[in-house]
């Protein structure tokens, strides 16, 4: 799997000498993250654990490319080398001076096949050459350029493959341990000097697993805390929890924008196997599940079927989709559960007979409930 990193220039080269990759907000405290008293608005906090999720998303062995902006450039390939951390945003955020800014969620990096030369924004996006098929466009960075304010992306595996082979041609491969960026030719070459990084490293997972559980407790809006719980169970052994247990995850997209009105899937999963994909659409409510989530889940299943499944048809895959539904449960005994439950029957028994082929099964709709457990959360399969 591969994501893009959005830098500049000056941050580039930072990324380069220290090996590292980062994003963040400058004027935004992760002070909020420790202290549930520190309040944020709503857009605040909402951003900065969308852009912690973005890069808590990423695996060891995933492939990490960079965008310039400004000389509007892909270059790469690098590889994550560890998982996501935290560099609070303070005085002593590492190479902040450096760097021209704040970055505090951040993973290392090592490289992997470095280019010397980048690949121009038009020949990775708006060139048509060799394109045969609509779906072979980079919908996943066309989409992002219109929504913006995401300095960490992923790609499709295809998209992937489609970025190196154009980013390979007619370049240079460098074989170095070190790296800098030349500013003046725009292009990468070795470092003479050997940099360690010596930055702060804090695992916050279990603290925002904690601001959750409170944001469930005094009732407010958590939706953005599941996302990130639900990554990193997706991310871990623990997968099965949520998805079938026959093959490992090979790709996890969060906030997967899947049209040009902005409309995004939560959470999408792709497990491969010997000729067959499983493709999972997973809705997060932190609250009662609704039947218009009907609407959005047939919105999505149409996206897919015309950008992500050609070419896996086109290679003789089997398709299943899976449609996942996770929500809030009530565990006791009430009308108001029985309502619930006839909700969630009606949804659970909805036919997606009308996107069912020979190669194209759509299964009934999944519904997995949170819980409270003690001063956590915890996934329950009805």
């Amino acid at each position: 799997m591969a994501h893009i990193f959005i830098v500049n220039e000056q941050t580039f080269k930072m990324h380069l000498e220290y090996l590292f990759a980062g994003t963040g907000a400058s004027d935004t405290s992760t002070d909020f993250i420790f202290d549930n008293s520190i309040k944020l608005s709503t857009a605040e906090e909402k951003k900065s654990i969308g852009m912690m999720t973005d890069v808590a998303r990423i695996r060891k062995g995933d492939k990490i490319i960079f965008f310039v902006t400004g000389i509007s450039k892909f270059y790469g390939i690098f590889e994550a080398s560890s998982d996501f951390f935290l560099d609070p945003n303070d005085k002593d955020n590492y190479l902040h001076k450096e760097l021209g800014k704040i970055l505090t969620y951040r993973l290392l990096i090592k490289p992997y096949k470095v280019y010397k030369n980048g690949l121009s924004e038009f020949d990775a996006l708006d060139s048509l050459q060799n394109i045969k098929y609509p779906d072979e466009i980079c919908w996943s960075l066309i989409y992002r350029k219109l929504g913006g304010n995401r300095g960490c992306t992923m790609i499709t595996d295809q998209e992937y493959d489609t970025l190196l082979e154009k980013l390979k041609k007619n370049n240079q491969l460098i074989k170095s341990k070190d790296y800098t960026y030349d500013t003046n030719k725009q292009q990468i070459t070795p470092n003479t000097h050997h940099n360690i990084y010596k930055g702060r490293h804090l695992d916050v997972i279990k603290k925002l697993k904690d601001n959750m559980f409170y944001k469930y407790r005094t009732k407010k809006a958590f939706e953005h805390y599941l996302q990130f719980w639900i990554i990193t169970i997706l991310k871990s052994k623990k997968y099965n929890k949520i998805l079938s247990p026959k093959q490992p995850v090979s790709w996890i997209g969060n906030e997967v924008m899947c049209s040009f009105g902005e409309r995004r899937i939560d959470i999408m999963t792709i497990q491969k196997m010997k000729k067959q994909i499983d493709i999972s659409l997973i809705e997060l409510k932190d609250e009662k599940v609704k039947q218009i989530i009907i609407e959005q889940l047939s919105g999505y299943i149409r996206w897919i079927l015309n950008y992500i499944l050609p070419i896996y048809l086109r290679n003789g895959y089997k398709i299943n989709i899976h449609p996942i539904i996770i929500s809030e449960g009530i565990s006791n005994l009430s009308k108001r559960k029985d309502n619930l439950d006839k909700i969630e029957q009606e949804i659970k028994s909805h036919s997606w007979s009308l996107y069912n082929s020979s190669k194209i099964k759509v299964l009934p709709t999944k519904i997995i409930h949170f819980q409270p457990d003690k001063e956590t959360l915890q996934l329950t399969n009805n």
